[in-house]
């Protein structure tokens, strides 16, 4: 299932954050760097479950050890994608509703929130408390890195986009939208391309 966002009906779209709008593969390969004196690429870490050579630890658990002990370095260090505050302005722009749905821990929703304000990413509401099951979320289209939230979200009727990560499997959720960056993903959503120049209803060029 698809939705065109370029219409005049207002939508509700659940935006994640990690791998969607930040790039957090670079900042906990680093953490693994300086924790565990371990090199990885990110093309290793095709699934979170993912053993990390020497240790007793997967990637998932130092991925929530980074968070509980140092998440102001770890969240507030990661890197928007690129096009990332692009895309939520033309959302915002277009009279949409934003609600972020992160499965980070909801104590740490206020360095998000911080970080969203840093890099100008406007939303419209955090949601607190995260179902493990995303589909269970009010709204109308789910764009997330992690297939088996988008699959979840489209047998709950929503639309979904999915973006691609070496952790994440396209073929389980086919009749999203799969896009490698944001100019891809909104490109299918609707939006037209935008003529050099040309300024947006927020008069950004």
């Amino acid at each position: 299932m698809t939705v065109r966002l370029n219409g005049e009906a207002s939508k509700t779209v659940l935006l994640d954050v990690d791998g969607t709008l930040c790039a957090n593969t670079p900042r906990l390969i680093e953490y693994v760097r300086q924790e565990c004196g371990i090199e990885l690429a990110r093309e290793e870490i095709t699934e979170w479950s993912f053993s990390i050579p020497g240790t007793d630890s997967d990637i998932g658990e130092l991925l929530h050890r980074a968070i509980d002990e140092r998440p102001e370095w770890f969240l507030l260090g990661m890197a928007p994608i690129e096009g990332a505050t692009e895309a939520a302005r033309w959302l915002h722009n277009q009279g949409h509703t934003i609600r972020i749905a992160t499965h980070r821990p909801p104590e740490s929703h206020p360095i998000t929130a911080q970080w969203l304000e840093e890099h100008d990413i406007p939303y419209d509401e955090m949601i607190q408390e995260v179902p493990r099951n995303k589909g269970l979320l009010a709204g109308d289209l789910l764009i997330d890195d992690y297939h088996v939230n988008v699959a979840n979200a489209l047998a709950a009727g929503k639309a979904g986009g999915l973006f691609v990560q070496p952790y994440s499997d396209p073929s389980v959720c086919s009749s999203a939208v799969i896009a490698e960056d944001w100019s891809t993903m909104l490109s299918a959503l609707g939006r037209k391309p935008q003529v050099a120049g040309e300024a947006d209803a927020e008069g950004h060029q």
